[in-house]
């Protein structure tokens, strides 16, 4: 695929799921009847089950824009959550590795137009380390085969970093989406996707797939029932 095509449609993707949150986080409005007045509705809307504090995290990796190589990563974090709505993902690294796997672009290019690449290896990332603002707008809940509940919550990552390649070090932005499942009050699990934009010599993006299991130190678990004050009786 061509480079300006895919960058293009790399925006249109970031620009459209964007959208989707956006949307989704819009409040409705309350419904005007026929006679024109205003009768509203009344939602039910449930606090959220769990509090995260603390967040400790772990993940794998997959990094899919590179035609020469297939790239794997491991990476970490720590996330500090303010509030239900922000957080602050102090540090995120992650180390990528490329595995000696032949694509068959360098054959292909070697036979139909007796070509081959220009210092691929240059191009290949080694580091990442970024530090994201966490946005929390959306927070919901689902049944699992009518019986299990499943809590939720999709977030939006802005921040800053530096990529690490092969032969220099590059400022980046980091765009991100992501989705968190909770699997108790301590243990959670977040799938996401992130755009890194490095400047330096040219630009370039460098697009991560992740998966990471994530601990919550000092977790709240709000589903619990609150202890009710023990009133004392006199005889």
């Amino acid at each position: 695929m061509h480079p300006e095509r895919a960058d293009r449609g790399r925006w249109c993707l970031w620009l459209g799921l964007t959208a989707v949150v956006l949307l989704a986080a819009v409040p409705l409005r309350a419904e005007t009847t026929e006679e024109g007045l205003d009768q509203g509705r009344v939602y039910a809307i449930q606090d959220r089950a769990f509090r995260m504090n603390h967040e400790f995290g772990l993940s794998l990796g997959f990094l899919p824009l590179d035609a020469f190589y297939k790239m794997f990563s491991i990476g970490g974090h720590y996330v500090v959550h303010f509030d239900e709505m922000w957080a602050w993902e102090a540090v995120h690294l992650t180390y990528s590795k490329y595995l000696d796997v032949d694509t068959g672009l360098r054959s292909e290019l070697a036979d139909r137009w007796d070509a081959s690449p220009t210092d691929p290896e240059e191009n290949r990332i080694d580091f990442a380390l970024d530090t994201n603002l966490m946005w929390k707008p959306l927070y919901g809940k689902s049944t699992l085969l009518g019986d299990t509940v499943i809590f939720g919550e999709t977030y939006l990552l802005l921040g800053i970093g530096t990529e690490k390649f092969e032969t220099a070090w590059y400022p980046a932005i980091n765009l991100g989406l992501g989705m968190r499942i909770f699997l108790g009050e301590t243990i959670s699990m977040r799938l996401e996707v992130r755009e890194y934009i490095h400047f330096g010599e040219s630009t370039g993006g460098t697009l991560l797939f992740a998966l990471s299991f994530c601990y919550n130190a000092f977790a709240e678990d709000l589903l619990k029932p609150a202890a009710l004050p023990v009133q004392g009786v006199t005889p």
